[in-house]
């Protein structure tokens, strides 16, 4: 878990961080709840590292082989 957090911080994880601060900063300024959500899923995108990024909405896919068993 921790490794998740720390590493593979590319431009697009800190695009989603910006974009999540500036939302609770607007959330906060303005009362407005909605934002509040919208920059949970930003900080939420950003923290755990989900989400489409520049290849495409993909699932990476790890097979076992038949000698891995």
């Amino acid at each position: 878990m921790k490794k998740m957090l720390f590493t593979n911080w590319h431009a697009m994880r800190w695009i989603r961080l910006i974009i999540g601060l500036f939302f609770i900063q607007q959330a906060i300024q303005f009362h407005e709840f909605l934002l509040g959500f919208v920059a949970a899923f930003f900080l939420f995108q950003s923290v755990f590292n989900t989400g489409c990024g520049l290849n495409g909405c993909q699932v990476p896919t790890f097979k076992k082989s038949k000698n891995e068993q």
